[in-house]
């Protein structure tokens, strides 16, 4: 038996626990483990790739980096009798490997793509520690999801030192109900006083009245247990309200023996917080049936492959179902796949933006992956799906919200997603190529002084609408049904059907701005303002603000928003430019007025109210945003910061923090980092507009390429003559030029199911075909099937595809 010179001659680290090891799942294609070759793990690098098929990444890996010894491993399924497939009862909520050595078996060797990818049979006792521990590491995705999962929860100082002393008339007898209502569930045992609140409607679906809460704030007692969460062990949910966030009590049985609680005596009769969460967000279930019950037909095939839930990923298969959908992302990343991999000098594809992209078109657009499953009877299921948890890893890195496992706004991700494809699109021929302009289009505002009647014009560059909801009670008639489990809906008066006309009617309406300092009429008057469009994109990103604030609390509204199917033209809200007869306002230094309201600017800082700044946090913002959100607004309150978060979404400087009036000269001290400057540059711009945007964004990079994506060519709004008009770079890649066609198709759109704005569930509706011969189909997560009638009317996020 010969021995490989390879083997003998290598020199291989095994990896530590903190080294990601791919071994479930190639990195460059959705080949996996269960499949008849297996999968690949370098052992040198831990890369996992193919061994055969159409593509054979773990050669083309091996040839590229000179690492000949890989691991094959393949996992093979175990007969099952029914003791092995009946579960194992769960007594607490943990993530785990479920019993995966009684389901299945390993097969391994050794093989060394330098020896023709010959099996390696001896020689193997130095290498056998890397081995070993290839075997027993954590998939790499794995171990970001359990990261990600975990959620550490500390204590914090108000529990020490409680000055504990039960209210007059306490008793156990008063812990089975909410001391302000009637409820019975949710309950939280305030742990200085021993009241008994029940807990906030938004987080946790049992349908709480707020009273928890409202007692902290009636008397300053900062922490309670969440009761029938208590376990024999010592352990319940606990809460800081001063904290805000959930903590653990070192101390439980103690504080809670001063209220004649033993905890050794009691049993965990209710979910936690996490745990009901959790339940609530993958018990959503689309109806998967026709308006008749007739259940709706599975499909499969190229461009109808479905995406595993990863645990509340839905906001992100949904939104990746629609923009792979549209033919500029399928074309720019699928057919050029392998050509990608063959030239990508990135070390780990796992890691590798657009070596996702690229693997995430060929998973979706292949047909490879779009199986069928037929079960024991020989019916036919749904497909497993492909598992976009690589993609979510590197799109999402370092990201401090889709980094995580919680659910997440679709729009945000969307917004998200197109902006990370734009950087990474920058440094292959210098964007020439990027899908996202599909997106882009220019914006028109139109701002007329009433004194002297004289107007200005500004063009700004945009990649998505906005649009308001228009909230009208439907007639009584309309909310009453005879469905006995829709009574306690009963309460809640069914919203009014609006057009997208209506929705598109008042966002180019004129407003009024109070407070204009007009440059003509020398002193503050009154403005009018209205926003158009100047330019069409060639795919148009719409979302429906479907939020508002009730009591502080961020309350979904479902008002249906009925819309074409067929076609729709934008023309009435296209905007025109100086008209005849209008004259322009003086040019003046922007930067003593707001750039959006036109409102002189305060010569002092404003002092945010953080109370307002802590509930928009809560909502999901971040603390930049709503900072910002509660400055521009004059502290008016969080639902005039939330309102004006939602209208300047697509802003170029959304998350750049405002600098302090107190440091107007601190741009001149800021010092360059030489390796940022490389970094951006590394993207095809200047080192001059480089070394300019980072001395402005004070040296944070991330601010600087925001403002060199944003402006790519270092254009502000330029002035031809008296008219502020838009330098031509404003206008966007998508958009061919001011009299571009403005007809629109529904080709996708993205839906969202739950009453809450933190859980719920997320589903696409994608067309596909030309002309005559299309077809519509759903996709819920893996689950795809053909619909002949989808139902807009509750989408959230709106994709139209322009006619040229």
């Amino acid at each position: 038996m010969a021995i490989c010179e390879h083997a003998l001659n290598s020199r291989l680290t095994p990896p530590s626990s903190s080294t990601p090891v791919y071994k479930e799942e190639c990195t460059q294609c959705f080949d996996n483990q269960d499949m008849e070759g297996g999968i690949e793990v370098c052992l040198s690098c831990f890369n996992g790739g193919c061994p055969e098929g159409p593509h054979n990444h773990a050669q083309q890996h091996s040839m590229r980096t000179g690492h000949y010894l890989t691991l094959n491993i393949r996992r093979v399924a175990k007969a099952q009798s029914e003791d092995d497939q009946r579960p194992a009862k769960q007594t607490k909520l943990e993530i785990r490997e479920e019993g995966d050595i009684k389901k299945h078996e390993y097969q391994t060797y050794v093989r060394c793509w330098g020896c023709s990818g010959a099996r390696v049979e001896g020689g193997l006792e130095h290498i056998e520690p890397t081995v070993q521990a290839v075997i027993y590491a954590v998939e790499a995705s794995k171990g970001n999801e359990i990261k990600a999962w975990s959620e550490e929860v500390t204590a914090c100082e108000h529990f020490n030192a409680l000055d504990q002393s039960p209210a007059e008339g306490f008793g156990l007898d008063k812990l089975h109900r909410c001391g302000s209502c009637d409820k019975h569930e949710n309950l939280w045992l305030c742990l200085v006083c021993g009241h008994v609140g029940c807990g906030r409607r938004q987080y946790d679906g049992s349908g709480g009245n707020n009273h928890a809460i409202d007692h902290f704030e009636r008397t300053g007692h900062k922490v309670s247990i969440k009761l029938g969460t208590i376990t024999p062990e010592g352990t319940a949910d606990a809460y800081c309200y001063s904290c805000d966030d959930n903590k653990m009590d070192p101390s439980l049985s103690t504080h809670l023996h001063a209220f004649g609680i033993n905890v050794s005596a009691q049993q965990k009769t209710e979910k936690s917080v996490a745990e009901l969460q959790l339940e609530q967000n993958l018990k959503f279930d689309f109806n998967m049936t026709t308006a008749d019950g007739t259940q709706l037909q599975p499909v499969a095939g190229p461009g109808l492959t479905g995406l595993r839930n990863l645990g509340n990923s839905c906001y992100m298969a949904s939104v990746l179902q629609c923009v792979f959908g549209i033919d500029r992302f399928r074309d720019r990343y699928f057919p050029t796949a392998a050509e990608h991999f063959a030239m990508c000098t990135q070390a780990c594809p796992a890691q590798c933006v657009l070596c996702q992209l690229h693997k995430l078109a060929d998973g979706l657009w292949s047909g490879r992956y779009a199986i069928l499953e037929t079960n024991s009877e020989g019916q036919t299921g749904h497909q497993r799906g492909i598992p976009p948890a690589q993609f979510k890893a590197a799109i999402a890195k370092d990201h401090y919200e889709f980094s995580t496992m919680r659910q997440q706004d679709a729009f945000e991700f969307l917004q998200h997603l197109t902006k990370q494809v734009g950087i990474v699109e920058r440094t292959v021929a210098g964007g020439a190529r990027d899908p996202t302009k599909v997106f882009d289009f220019s914006t028109e505002e139109r701002l007329q002084c009433t004194g002297c009647q004289k107007v200005r014009y500004k063009v700004q560059r945009a990649s998505s609408v906005s649009l308001p909801a228009i909230k009208r009670t439907a007639p009584v008639e309309a909310t009453k049904s005879g469905n006995k489990e829709e009574s306690h809906e009963l309460a809640k008066p069914k919203l009014a059907p609006v057009t997208l006309k209506e929705c598109l009617d008042l966002m180019s309406a004129t407003e009024t701005v109070d407070g204009y300092n007009c440059p003509h009429c020398q002193r503050a008057t009154t403005a009018i303002k209205s926003t158009r469009f100047a330019t069409f994109p060639k795919v148009m990103a719409m979302q429906v603000r479907r939020f508002e604030l009730v009591n502080w609390v961020p309350e979904k509204l479902d008002i249906p928003v009925q819309v074409p199917l067929d076609q729709i033209d934008l023309d009435s809200y296209r905007g025109r430019g100086i008209q005849p007869g209008e004259e322009p306002l003086p040019e003046t230094d922007e930067s003593a007025q707001d750039a959006t309201s036109g409102i002189a600017a305060q010569p002092e800082e404003v002092a945010v109210n953080e109370e307002t700044v802590s509930q928009l946090e809560s909502m999901g913002f971040p603390r930049v945003r709503c900072v910002k959100a509660v400055k521009k607004t004059g502290n008016c309150g969080a639902e005039a910061a939330m309102n004006w978060i939602f209208e300047h979404m697509d802003d170029a400087d959304i998350d750049v923090p405002e600098e302090s009036s107190a440091q107007p000269n601190a741009a001149s001290a800021v010092t360059v980092d030489p390796e940022a400057v490389e970094q951006l540059m590394a993207m095809g711009f200047s080192k001059e507009r480089v070394e300019k945007e980072l001395t402005n964004a004070g040296g944070d990079p991330n601010r600087a390429l925001d403002r060199l994506l944003n402006f790519p060519d270092d254009e502000q709004p330029i002035s031809t003559g008296d008219v502020t008009m838009a330098s031509p770079s404003v206008t966007g890649g998508g958009s061919d030029d001011s009299e571009s066609a403005s007809v629109f198709e529904l080709t996708g759109f993205v839906s969202h199911k739950g009453s809450s704005v933190h859980c719920g569930h997320y589903i696409a509706n994608v067309r596909q075909g030309q002309g005559t011969d299309t077809q519509w189909f759903l996709f819920n997560d893996s689950k795809v099937v053909a619909q002949s009638d989808p139902e807009p009317e509750q989408a959230y996020i709106f994709f139209f595809t322009r006619n040229d």
